[in-house]
């Protein structure tokens, strides 16, 4: 995320543009002065050709991306720094979130937005500061952190580093009018072509913002500063166009990006949105799917955030075809043993691949031609199991893939409550072949079948439970008993097993980690789901 180096021309500003400083020589023909509508002539400024180093004015400046990339810097940077270290900074800002937010600044004609908050509310901050003491890591960044520390200067002067803003002084001219929050946003091309990128940085003081910017924005790119923020982006007639149309209507007035937001609950640290619907009907956006297609629709919304000493990722998906929410009255992999390393259970999976059939294979024969129904036929013809029939009454509407704890052979297992004597044609045809390992079949009761690499734990599967009761499972996955879909990994399970593989500064950042999990559910047109990383 780079923004335009300094360069030393004079300007001439447009609306809500900051004055460019003296010998500026970007070309580009004048605007008018702050608050005059944009596209009614700059008066007081000569309109001659070739004077200050202007263009005639019909001549529109040089398209740039320079000035969006500083954005997109500042996203990766505050999840990169906080999640290790620099996390810890949040617990030392100020402590009162609030205030305005970027979606008030952007246009209600929005197809998506991201958003980082550097100031959030004060619960999260020190939740943030939590987990990131726990890691070795993240001890030095931690040991100089005060009450002070300004991460925003951390960013800016990562990108000074990298050559970034020669001539520009953080102190000077940025720290007096840079807030704490950045909003990036895909809006619609007036012309009915490829969506344009703007930004959103927010500004505390206009004058100082006009001032500051001017300097960022010296080779290329335009602002227009307005109250609470300044919209940034490559070409001012985007800009001037995503201002207006944000004073009409903002993006925190569009009825579905609010009910999503709202669904999804609190901000955190980062957050994310865009309605696929929308973007599907622009083929040179997707350019995978056509206008309409189900893959293509739906709205969603995503938050990073912290629960206690706990980073979770949570999401919201309105709006979705019938038939694609998960369904299913949960999984099963709660009966799993609590030794189990590492799980995934779908609910209806059965279904979901009935359903999914015809578009997987129009799919997978567009892309594999000929071998895919070559493969179709072996598989027919080895294990005797129609597609997607058979099949699908093999893995069943509970099925889940478990690891056992092994530090040589790895223990997996497939349990489900398919059609047993389908199971069996599928192991008989697996161990058919010379160079495959013999798989061990065993019943598990409940109408469960368990397939296993090794029989020991088949028979461990089949006799002991456990995992639904374990804390490290329950902080992972609390809503395990409502998810169609589940997925768990323990890794300190996984270190103590496979530690000795790691270096040492690995294992000890590995260490403080509990687990990871996953779990979605839903109903009719809408799913939530969750991805939270756990710590001890």
């Amino acid at each position: 995320m780079t923004m335009p180096p300094y360069g030393q021309q004079p300007p001439v500003p447009g609306p809500g543009q900051p004055p460019p400083p003296a010998g500026y020589g970007q070309p580009m023909h004048p605007q008018p002065p702050y608050g005059q509508p944009a596209g009614q002539p700059f008066q007081g400024q000569p309109q001659q050709p070739g004077q200050w180093g202007h263009q005639p004015p019909q001549q529109q400046p040089p398209r740039s991306n320079k000035a969006l990339k500083w954005g997109a810097f500042g996203a990766a940077g505050v999840l990169s720094l906080g999640l290790l270290g620099g996390g810890a900074i949040y617990a030392f800002s100020k402590v009162n979130g609030g205030g305005p937010q970027p979606e008030a600044a952007l246009p209600a004609t929005t197809l998506a937005f991201a958003k980082i908050d550097l100031d959030p509310s004060a619960e999260q901050k020190l939740d943030a500061f939590r987990f990131a003491r726990k890691f070795p890591g993240a001890q030095d960044p931690l040991a100089g952190i005060d009450e002070n520390a300004d991460l925003r200067k951390e960013f800016f002067e990562e990108l000074q580093d990298d050559g970034e803003f020669p001539g520009v002084d953080y102190a000077q001219d940025v720290e007096p009018w840079l807030g704490q929050r950045i909003g990036m946003a895909l809006v619609p091309a007036a012309d009915g072509g490829e969506p344009e990128a703007v930004m959103a940085l927010a500004s505390t003081d206009e004058d100082a913002a006009r001032a500051g910017l001017s300097k960022m924005t010296a080779d290329g790119g335009y602002c227009s500063v307005q109250p609470d923020f300044a919209i940034c982006g490559d070409e001012q007639s985007v800009v001037d166009k995503a201002v207006n149309d944000a004073k009409n209507a903002s993006l925190e007035d569009n009825a579905n990006f609010a009910q999503d937001m709202d669904d999804l609950g609190e901000d955190g640290v980062a957050t994310a949105w865009f309605d696929g619907t929308q973007l599907g009907e622009l083929e040179s956006v997707v350019g995978v799917a056509p206008a309409g297609d189900s893959q293509t629709q739906g709205r969603y919304a995503v938050a990073l955030r912290f629960d206690g000493p706990t980073l979770e990722l949570a999401g919201r998906a309105n709006g979705l075809p019938a038939g694609s929410v998960p369904g299913g009255d949960g999984t099963s992999i709660g009966d799993l043993p609590s030794s189990t390393v590492a799980a995934f259970s779908i609910a209806g999976l059965d279904e979901s691949i009935r359903k999914a059939w015809p578009e997987l294979d129009k799919n997978a024969r567009s892309a594999l031609g000929e071998d895919w129904q070559e493969g179709l036929d072996s598989f027919t013809s080895e294990t005797g199991l129609s597609v997607p029939d058979d099949l699908a009454s093999a893995v069943g509407s509970d099925t889940s893939i478990a690891m056992g704890p092994s530090a040589d052979t790895p223990k997996v297992a497939f349990v489900s409550n398919g059609d047993r004597g389908l199971i069996d044609k599928v192991v008989g045809a697996s161990g058919s072949s010379a160079s495959s390992s013999p798989l061990t079949v065993k019943d598990a009761g409940n109408n469960r079948t368990v397939v296993a690499t090794d029989a020991g734990y088949a028979d461990e599967i089949a006799g002991t439970q456990g995992l639904s009761d374990s804390d490290t499972f329950k902080d992972a996955v609390p809503d395990a008993d409502k998810a169609g879909v589940v997925g768990y990994a323990d890794i300190g399970k996984l270190v103590e097993t496979f530690g000795s593989d790691m270096d040492d500064e690995t294992r000890a950042n590995m260490a403080p980690l509990s687990a990871v999990g996953f779990a979605m559910w839903g109903e009719d047109d809408h799913a939530d789901f969750t991805l939270r990383l756990t710590t001890k």
